[in-house]
């Protein structure tokens, strides 16, 4: 047998084998069919969801400033103007927790000291506006803190502002200075004053400088995030908010409903919808919703009805849903069933809801693949995901709003080969310290 004519007959036949097996791997990078597990029963890392994962954190480092504060729209072009937006504030300091669990940033927990001494005065060149309550109004200078596009003191955007140090300082939870800046903010809110109805679960939108009360919203909407830090601020004791807490938001027994092609969801009027922002800010932000079974029905409840509304949108794929709020042809909507006539698709929202449906990935991935609203963020080659239109494909947003991008931080965050399953469940269950209004100077 001639050993030497089999080997160099072998060699064709081994290159060809190579130069297939590496085809196929290099398809796979780039149309991601997979995103399961692993023959290992390990996840599947797509280079895609990587990069896009990393990318939506860099949004939140785009929105920074030096004093740790957080702007409230990132512009794809042009010279930012947005002021700052004290939710998106809340936003950014969870953001900070995600990145030092990447390793994407070493210096996570004194990002998170800068923003909070900023917020209680610490720095002496900015003063947040805050009415008598405590309660800071919804947008602000970047620089100083005072009042903004003549804009409110608002109940709902101190809620998530606080949620956020809250996180913190569950997730950096060995970190005194963190712990100590979180427990004042948290006590500079007269959280009571935003009760307006026991009886009822309504809640007021906003205060005057004085600490009345200004419109109110009923139940079921993410003012539960209100409800709980007001609940939490009584100690334990009867009070209103207690009383709100128990008779609504302690379970879903009393709350209104609606039903869509035969999902029925939480509303706050019967017969209605609401945006799914909605359900994934309890989600990520109040504990009680998270760690709840009949809550996480609901909200996959709100997931399925929000993609069989799209399925009566003809000339789209399966894998274009989301209704959620932020840019729209019409300015800035909240998209919600019924109405959204822009037909407006939100990939965060998909992303927001990979913790009760993983392969919401997948349907990102595709929306990438198609080239479905795929956004530069500006000065880099850096790619996200935001809002289009498919009634007006020539429509791109402006701007990419932190608060409501957060879905989509937020759900990639919690993909098993990224931040985890249980990291939010873990972290937003918070530490409350004993609580006693104690105003900021």
């Amino acid at each position: 047998m001639n050993l030497k004519f089999l080997n160099q007959a072998k060699l064709p036949f081994i290159a060809l084998l190579f130069l297939t097996v590496m085809m196929t791997s290099c398809s796979k990078q780039k149309n991601e069919p997979s995103t399961g597990e692993d023959v290992n029963g390990k996840p599947v890392v797509s280079p895609i969801l990587t990069d896009l994962f990393r990318n939506s954190y860099r949004v939140y480092e785009m929105q920074r400033n030096a004093k740790g504060i957080y702007r409230d729209s990132k512009l794809f072009s042009g010279t930012d103007y947005h002021p700052a937006s004290v939710a998106n504030i809340g936003t950014g300091l969870v953001s900070l927790c995600i990145a030092d669990k990447m390793g994407w940033i070493s210096d996570g927990s004194q990002q998170a000291v800068t923003t909070l001494q900023t917020l209680i005065g610490q720095n002496s060149n900015f003063k947040l506006d805050v009415n008598t309550a405590g309660f800071p109004r919804h947008f602000v200078d970047m620089e100083t803190g005072a009042r903004a596009w003549n804009s409110e003191y608002s109940t709902i955007d101190a809620a998530i502002m606080v949620s956020g140090a809250l996180f913190c300082k569950k997730y950096f939870s060995t970190n005194t200075t963190i712990a100590t800046l979180v427990d004042r903010l948290y006590k500079s809110i007269n959280w009571s004053k935003a009760i307006a109805n026991p009886a009822t679960g309504s809640i007021y939108l906003s205060l005057d400088a004085n600490g009345n009360g200004i419109g109110n919203t009923a139940v079921f909407n993410e003012y539960m995030i209100v409800a709980y830090l007001a609940f939490k601020s009584e100690n334990g004791a009867a009070g209103p908010a207690t009383t709100l807490w128990n008779n609504f938001y302690a379970n879903t027994t009393n709350l209104p409903k609606s039903t869509y092609s035969g999902f029925e969801v939480l509303t706050d009027y019967p017969g209605a919808f609401l945006s799914d922002f909605i359900p994934q800010f309890c989600y990520y932000l109040c504990h009680p919703y998270s760690a709840n079974a009949q809550y996480m029905q609901y909200m996959n409840n709100a997931m399925q009805a929000d993609k069989k509304w799209w399925t009566f949108t003809t000339g789209i794929a399966a894998y274009e849903w989301g209704l959620g709020a932020g840019s729209d042809p019409s300015g800035y909507h909240a998209n919600r069933i019924n109405d959204n006539a822009g037909k407006v698709v939100s990939p965060h929202i998909i992303s927001g809801f990979i913790p009760i449906n993983a392969t919401a990935k997948t349907d990102l991935l595709s929306l990438y693949n198609a080239n479905k609203g795929v956004y530069t963020l500006p000065g880099t080659a850096y790619k996200i995901l935001w809002r289009y239109s498919v009634s007006n494909p020539s429509w791109t947003a402006n701007e990419v709003q932190g608060i409501d991008f957060s879905s989509m931080l937020f759900g990639l965050a919690t993909l098993p080969e990224n931040c985890g399953t249980a990291f939010f469940s873990t972290y937003n269950d918070y530490n409350f310290p004993a609580y006693s209004f104690s105003p900021l100077p």
